[in-house]
């Protein structure tokens, strides 16, 4: 169904932003690792401009942390059914329902946890001590894919020791397989020696970026699924029973808190759901001995998340979504609508400025997104820069238009680089949708007060 409903809002301002991240190859970017890029260059080099192609990666992604959950479980001891229920859970949470629609570093960095989080299972109950070794890779890849997964080693760190599991401390295999993944790392920390470590500044500046903890935590339990919080509940007290898997138990906890704590968004912990999905299945298979109770109860979970699926999936048409106002509830579809009306209006106001003014005309954009828009949908325009994250460093070394046309700026701002500002357009959209471009001013600015590669610096965005 994911893929039947891949391109039907367009666009994603983040999407976006991944494309042109992918034409600028490179070691590192301002508010991720190479991995994501990568990938879209890959795919886009085989399916140029297709977004159902890029989609189809992360629907991969998320298939693949299905069938881990299985694995899971069945590494945890589960039977058949305690396996596909496990499986289906994945399968019907919110959090993994909506993320695989998107092309993002989200899919890919929960696969890597669904695999780190196996791997640590099978070394807890006995694995060869050499698959720490693995473990670290994972971790390497992890880490060049979302720096999140930070803490997912930080809460394995915290499961050993609080345990008997800590043991495995004491064996050389758990830090050499650190030391792999801190030398898988170290393409990315070259970048960010040369670029003022800018990842670490954006990470800061993010910090505590939520709405509180009373909001994280219903936030929490949204994105599993109201009807699934008795599997993960039941499934850290599974596995805190058996001795051997304790550390699991706490890791869960640990990975929950430590997110908490440092204000991280609420879904950062989200990819920690697998493995006590597959704990909580096997639970519930030992539990309801009845068939009957146990196909009310997988039928009702079903039911709900077949009430839930237009918030997590673009299964409405557009008309009827902006109509609706579940945009307001799922940003992301908000953020995929006005992208070619946006480029259309940005093109039009160019083409009446005078010849006169088009010899020495730049675009400025205030964020990813647009820029990622007039780079992608753009048909003879002039050259377009955004101070945003990564996109800072894309720009021309030399910039001293005498025109520039801007756009998501406020004319106060703009005062103090332009003599002279006209409103030229105004943003809107199709829809008539207020995301966050409607409404933004299109502004034509001449006689600059300063020339743009001069005023770079102080225009720097993180945020």
């Amino acid at each position: 169904m994911t893929m039947a409903v891949a391109d039907r809002y367009g666009w994603h301002r983040d999407e976006l932003y991944y494309l042109a991240s992918s034409r600028h190859p490179a070691l590192g970017y301002v508010d991720y690792p190479p991995i994501t890029p990568l990938l879209a260059r890959l795919d886009q080099a085989i399916f140029p401009g297709s977004l159902p192609a890029l989609r189809l990666l992360t629907v991969l992604a998320g298939a693949a942390i299905i069938v881990i959950a299985a694995l899971i479980a069945r590494e945890l001891g589960g039977n058949e059914l305690a396996q596909t229920l496990a499986a289906l859970a994945v399968l019907i949470s919110p959090m993994f329902v909506g993320a695989n629609i998107l092309f993002q570093t989200v899919s890919f960095d929960e696969l890597v946890w669904a695999v780190a989080s196996l791997s640590f299972v099978r070394l807890l109950r006995g694995a060869d001590s050499r698959e720490w070794l693995l473990l670290g890779l994972v971790f390497g890849i992890g880490l060049e894919t979302k720096y999140t997964v930070i803490g997912l080693g930080i809460a394995m760190l915290v499961g050993l020791l609080a345990t008997k599991s800590r043991w495995h401390l004491a064996s050389p295999w758990p830090w050499l397989g650190f030391g792999i993944a801190i030398l898988v790392l170290v393409p990315n920390l070259t970048w960010q020696v040369g670029h003022n470590w800018d990842s670490v500044a954006y990470t800061i500046a993010h910090r505590g970026a939520t709405d509180g903890p009373i909001a994280y935590v219903l936030q929490q339990l949204l994105l599993a699924g109201p009807q699934l919080l008795p599997i993960i509940v039941m499934g850290v007290w599974w596995l805190w029973r058996d001795e051997a898997l304790r550390a699991a138990a706490v890791t869960i906890v640990a990975v929950e808190l430590f997110f908490l704590l440092i204000g991280g968004k609420a879904y950062y912990p989200a990819p920690i759901y697998p493995l006590a999905f597959a704990a909580g299945s096997i639970w519930f298979v030992e539990l309801m001995r009845r068939r009957w109770i146990r196909r009310l109860a997988v039928a009702g979970a079903v039911a709900l998340t077949l009430v839930l699926l237009p918030i997590g999936l673009p299964i409405l048409p557009a008309k009827a979504m902006a109509d609706s106002g579940i945009w307001k509830a799922r940003k992301d579809f908000a953020d995929m609508v006005g992208w070619p009306d946006f480029v259309e209006q940005v093109t039009t106001v160019y083409q009446r400025l005078p010849l006169s003014d088009r010899g020495s005309v730049m675009i400025l954009a205030s964020n990813y997104g647009e820029a990622g828009a007039l780079d992608f949908y753009g048909r003879g325009l002039p050259p377009v820069v955004s101070p945003h994250l990564t996109y800072y460093y894309w720009a021309p070394a030399k910039m001293s238009p005498s025109t520039v046309i801007v756009v998501g700026y406020q004319r106060g701002y703009l005062a103090r680089l332009f003599g002279d500002i006209e409103q030229a357009g105004t943003i809107t959209n199709f829809l008539g949708l207020r995301n966050e471009e409607y409404g933004k001013a299109i502004w034509i600015c001449r006689s600059p007060l300063v020339s743009l590669d001069k005023a770079w610096p102080r225009l720097k965005a993180l945020d």
